[in-house]
């Protein structure tokens, strides 16, 4: 097993949650081949600035004697912590782009996404809303979904990085239909649950309480469950979201759909207590990412969790080898 890793924005806690990630044992001791798409003066200067317990030696990043082969593919950017700068965004635009450039070419099994500033990209030229869809854009695919998750808890969602006010014209029964095909086919390759059961959230408040609060849980959403049945997919509801969370309903099922970001990520982020995590589902390469930005309010101040980043490293070795069983 291969993977490669991003560097994330160096002006973020990226580098910081890597590194403490790879000193818990069950990360180092992971059975797998672990390489970073990055720059060694740029870790290098990390690592001194903000005191990390690692090091750099002939090429490789050491970390509790694990070594982690560095690909320097990114060019030299100052560490200027908690700062969007263009150098910063060059950087960590460079590194994705060479990680899911290998990834898809089969060099390796999977990648794994540090956290980057959306405004640092767009200041050296970046051109995606998302990690997400730029990773559809390279593997050439519409159908893709974003998840968040914890072992047992994972949210897809119908719409993703767009305004509130979009989100009503943006839901139609084909999107909903579509999203639950990949979600379901994500739940049998990805995680290896052969019959997986799908809660759908309502748009609005109560579901549409019967069509009083808004139409759309009845011309759209129940139309398009009731399609996926027809296709053989378990899908149920649409449900009430406040109440579906707030009373456990979701521990029934195996996997979520929210209709748009807000609704399906905060009650996730607060189950997963820092230790979910991002993956795209429908592409034809494993990527996983943190669950969270760079944070660069507490960059460099020895604060930042590595749970996230953690189990996003654990997750793409065993994503990998299920989609390979």
């Amino acid at each position: 097993m291969k993977i490669i890793m991003t560097m994330g924005d160096p002006n973020g806690i990226g580098i910081e949650v890597l590194v403490k990630a790879f000193q818990l044992d069950n990360i180092r001791n992971l059975d797998a081949e672990f390489e970073i798409a990055g720059n060694s003066k740029v870790l290098l200067n990390y690592i001194d600035k903000c005191k990390l317990d690692a090091s750099i030696r002939d090429g490789k990043l050491i970390i509790n004697h694990k070594e982690i082969k560095i690909l320097d593919v990114c060019p030299d950017s100052e560490i200027n912590l908690g700062e969007n700068r263009r150098d910063a965004g060059k950087c960590a635009a460079d590194s994705i782009e060479y990680a899911v450039k290998k990834t898809i070419e089969k060099k390796y099994d999977a990648v794994v996404t540090m956290p980057v500033s959306k405004e640092a990209l767009y200041m050296a030229g970046w051109k995606f809303p998302g990690h997400t869809e730029m990773l559809a854009d390279r593997c050439g695919v519409e159908k893709q979904v974003m998840i968040l998750c914890t072992r047992e808890v994972r949210v897809a969602l119908a719409t993703v990085h767009t305004a509130i006010s979009t989100v009503p014209g943006l839901i139609n029964e084909e999107l909903i239909e579509e999203r639950l095909m990949v979600v379901n086919g994500s739940m049998i390759n990805d995680h290896a649950i052969s019959s997986p059961r799908i809660a759908v959230l309502g748009l609005n408040p109560h579901a549409g309480e019967n069509g009083s609060m808004g139409q759309e849980e009845i011309e759209i959403i129940s139309p398009a469950i009731k399609a996926a049945n027809e296709a053989g997919i378990d899908a149920f509801g649409p449900f009430p979201s406040d109440g579906f969370f707030a009373h456990g309903e979701y521990k029934n099922y195996d996997a979520i759909l929210a209709m748009y970001h807000d609704q399906g990520l905060i009650p996730l982020k607060m189950i997963a207590d820092g230790a979910g995590i991002n993956y795209t589902a429908g592409l034809p390469i494993v990527r996983t990412s943190v669950d969270h930005g760079t944070a660069f309010a507490i960059a460099g101040k020895d604060m930042a969790d590595e749970r996230s980043a953690a189990e996003a490293i654990e997750m793409a070795v065993i994503i990998a080898a299920n989609r390979k069983n």
